[in-house]
């Protein structure tokens, strides 16, 4: 190997052994950096508390022998004459009950299948797109707790799934599984008794499987007289006493009843807010209505009137419920730790201060503008924007390893 070419050779060495030497460095200096991904929140004022159901309800009771059978579920409407319950004498007969109950509903299901009328027009190009789309629906419901929706979406699939299978010839027809369910129908019909007593309704209401032994004291007439001992003594605990079959809910109006700190004033009445509750995704506009501040601002007895009658909402007697003032506000959340401010100067010479945080563009800290919509106690809600030197979805921000100068 001549001179020139063992020069070269050493040079080339030396560049790798410089960059790796180089590289290191930077790695070393990530290391400092603690950081966190930018991702969507939601920004709002809000507290949580320990809420009190009230409601005007009247005990259903039933002194006689059998076994009940409930015709409606918590939360759900009667009219004057509707059936609450039926009494059956044995466990036995309310199972034939719901069989019969259940192979009707499979019976349904596979008549609408062998229609002719879907099967001669149905394409399975446009089965194959309403299943993905019936598919991604049912995704989206169950990430949201929405499940009084999956059900009925589950049984859309089994029959656009079953359809393109006669559509395509894979199943020749499901005529004999509905003679099999037919003859089981008829057979559990001839073994199923008469109810011993029908229980009816005498007024509309929203029924209730249980009562818990405050429906004479939580009444909606009676909330000015209730104390912070009355509510703190509240338990959740809802079961039957003996004879007791459930409650009737006169209107779909109830109030919440909970104990606040409003010495800054954050309540008013005519204010509306926005209730989320512990065992429920689902979320209830109510008005405050009453605010009772006899033992200090900072032990007031708040009243929220709602409108809404639902099953997960009649399940409890008292649970935890954040009460959310104002609009969300949903953007990116950033922690308080993470902000910086940038000095800008414009054309005119003039100066500004700018808030925003580093992030990691590869290796290199990089600054990002934020455009602040909420304000938290320990964070800050960005809005999202697709704008060049903003703060984007995503981003690796930096909470630790950044100085005041940007270093």
């Amino acid at each position: 190997m001549n001179q020139g070419t063992l020069r070269i050779a050493l040079l080339i060495v030396a560049v790798f052994v410089i960059l790796t030497v180089v590289n290191m460095m930077f790695r070393q200096v990530n290391q400092d950096y603690v950081t966190e991904t930018a991702l969507l929140s939601v920004g709002s004022d809000s507290e949580r508390v320990q809420g009190v159901f009230i409601r005007n309800e009247k005990v259903i009771t039933y002194e006689g022998n059998g076994v009940i059978s409930y015709e409606v579920s918590d939360g759900g409407k009667l009219g004057v004459g509707s059936v609450i319950a039926n009494v059956y004498s044995s466990e036995n007969q309310i199972e034939i009950k719901q069989r019969i109950a259940n192979l009707n509903k499979e019976l349904g299901t596979l008549e609408r299948i062998s229609n002719p009328g879907t099967t001669q027009t149905a394409q399975p190009s446009n089965i194959s797109e309403l299943f993905t789309q019936n598919y991604k629906e049912y995704l989206f419901d169950r990430e949201q707790d929405h499940l009084d929706e999956l059900e009925t979406e589950r049984t859309e699939m089994v029959v656009l799934l079953s359809t393109y299978q006669l559509v395509t010839g894979k199943d020749a027809s499901y005529e004999p599984k509905i003679e099999r369910i037919q003859a089981e129908i008829t057979a559990l019909q001839q073994a199923q008794e008469a109810p011993l007593r029908t229980i009816k309704a005498d007024e509309a209401a929203y029924f209730v499987s249980y009562a818990d032994g405050y429906e004479d004291m939580l009444t909606l007439d009676r909330i000015e007289d209730l104390t912070i001992d009355d509510l703190n003594a509240v338990k959740d605990h809802p079961g039957n006493a003996d004879g007791v079959i459930g409650k009737l809910i006169d209107s779909y109006q109830w109030v919440l009843a909970a104990i606040v700190d409003n010495s800054e004033k954050v309540y008013n009445k005519g204010d509306i807010v926005t209730l989320k509750f512990s065992s429920t995704s689902e979320t209830v506009k109510g008005e405050v209505t009453m605010l009772n501040s006899a033992n200090g601002a900072e032990n007031t007895i708040i009243g929220i009137t709602c409108e809404s009658m639902t099953y997960d909402l009649v399940q409890h007697r008292t649970e935890t419920v954040e009460i959310v003032r104002g609009e969300e506000r949903k953007g990116i959340m950033v922690p308080r730790s993470a902000l910086h401010f940038q000095e800008t100067t414009d054309e005119n010479g003039n100066t500004e201060k700018i808030r925003g945080v580093y992030v990691l563009n590869g290796e290199q800290p990089e600054f990002r503008k934020l455009k602040v919509i909420y304000e938290g106690t320990d964070y800050v809600i960005s809005a999202q924007t697709t704008e060049s030197g903003y703060l984007m979805l995503y981003d690796s921000i930096i909470r630790k390893g950044i100085d005041a100068d940007g270093q």
